[in-house]
């Protein structure tokens, strides 16, 4: 009985074990410790860094000396391009003033409008205390109050130079004809006329160049001709009368050369446009022949009066013709052109008040020492202005935003355009072709053209 009993339980125990067996693991065990090696996760690299702001420092500036190339070559849209990009890169850095001229010189070139800069924001008002009470007068926020910027300086004028010419060329004419009154006395009409026709030509020279579409560098090219060509005229007349001469004929050889002259100016124009800083330079390089020439004369002590006019003639006439030849050469702007005339005038002036102290009138000498330093300090200082204003403004040296006919002629004193204009050009000096003479040598191109 004992027996059966246990073979029983036995028989109830064998399934249970096996029930038990079968359970599934536990999946929140250890793993074991031998086994597939797990693969590991690629981890991505660490972000860039900022670039070096050396480095790029030195990228601006190359970008900035290339787009200079580019402008020098006309190539305006690409040298804009890489001045935005210098600016980009290093929006702060040495090279950053610099393409920001460049991009306002292009933008003036290609008549391109600019955005008025816009005014730093108003700080923030201080937070109030506890115990105040604001009792400040409540603005309507739609009506602006921020004053209009000032216009920038510098900026061409045709109007302004219009008028300042204008009247000094009516007021020659105006004088001449006013001469003509009285034999006896021709400044009694000579003065009230030049002041009245001046001041005409003050009021309506300006609506003629703003009708016309003129810009100020076109102005300043016939009104520095007419300048230049009537004090020409005016020592000329001096120079060729051995006999004497009389105020009525050096304002009728003024008068007219100052004509003609300012036709010539309307034909430099056509065919080769200056920019303000050309005529700048020119006119500087006139004033400073002038000056010149009558202080050389000094240092002469000519027999005859006349030879200080002749000189003075020589010395417009090369500084005129100098002035055209290195204009195309050099950044020159209105700006720096006063500056270099200023500089050439105080060393021309300085000596005269050494003259001063050692004048005598029984003696030649000191006239002699007065010319020959203020010749020498015209040329010095016009050299210390030029080397005291190296850099400023540059690629501001522009044709007003105007786009003219290409200038593609052979350098020639005479030369042609593809686009069929003819002007004066440079110097045409280059080395012999061997084709036209077996021997070494240079020759010197007096007309040229391109086809």
């Amino acid at each position: 009985m004992h027996r059966v009993r246990a073979l029983l339980t036995l028989a109830i125990l064998l399934p249970m074990a096996g029930v038990a067996a079968a359970q599934p693991a536990d999946p929140y065990a250890n793993p074991p410790a031998s086994g597939p090696t797990p693969v590991p996760v690629p981890v991505a690299p660490p972000p860039a860094t900022a670039a070096d702001p050396a480095m790029a420092d030195r990228v601006a500036t190359a970008l900035v000396d290339r787009a200079q190339e580019l402008l020098d070559t006309k190539s305006y849209l690409d040298a804009k391009q890489l001045a935005v990009e210098s600016l980009v890169r290093s929006p702060r850095g040495p090279a950053a003033d610099h393409a920001r001229k460049i991009i306002h010189a292009v933008n003036l070139q290609l008549g391109i409008p600019e955005d008025a800069p816009k005014p730093p924001p108003p700080p923030p008002p201080a937070p109030p205390k506890k115990d105040d009470v604001d009792t400040s007068k409540i603005e309507d926020p739609t009506l602006s109050t921020t004053p209009a910027p000032a216009p920038e300086t510098g900026l061409p004028s045709p109007k302004l130079a219009a008028s300042v010419h204008g009247a000094i060329y009516a007021g020659l004419i105006g004088t001449t004809i006013g001469a003509f009154f009285s034999d006896a006395t021709p400044a009694k009409g000579a003065v009230p006329m030049g002041i009245a026709i001046g001041a005409a030509g003050a009021l309506v020279l300006p609506r003629v160049v703003d009708r016309l579409g003129w810009t100020e560098a076109q102005t300043r090219t016939v009104g520095s001709a007419t300048i230049w060509g009537g004090a020409i005229g005016g020592f000329a007349a001096h120079v060729a009368d051995t006999e004497g001469i009389t105020a009525r004929e050096v304002l009728v050889t003024a008068s007219i050369t100052a004509t003609v002259a300012g036709a010539g100016g309307l034909l430099l124009n056509q065919n080769r446009p200056l920019t303000r800083g050309d005529v700048a330079l020119v006119d500087t390089f006139a004033g400073i022949g002038a000056a010149g020439g009558l202080t050389i004369g000094m240092l002469m002590q000519p027999a005859r009066h006349a030879a200080y006019s002749l000189n003075a003639i020589l010395g417009i006439s090369g500084g005129v013709v100098g002035g055209l030849i290195a204009a195309p050469q050099v950044n020159t702007t209105p700006r720096r052109m006063l500056r270099v005339a200023g500089l050439a005038a105080l060393g021309g002036g300085a000596p005269f008040l050494l003259y001063a102290a050692i004048r005598d009138p029984n003696s030649k000498a000191d006239e002699r020492v007065t010319g020959a330093l203020a010749s020498i300090g015209l040329v010095a200082g016009a050299y210390l202005g030029f080397r005291l204003t190296h850099g400023m403004d540059d690629g501001l040296d522009t044709l007003d935003g105007k786009k003219h006919d290409a200038d593609d002629a052979p350098p020639a004193i005479v030369g042609r355009s593809s686009t069929g204009q003819w002007g004066l050009g440079g110097l045409g000096v280059q080395p012999l072709s061997p084709q036209l003479s077996s021997q070494h040598g240079m020759s010197f191109s007096l007309l040229g053209g391109a086809f």
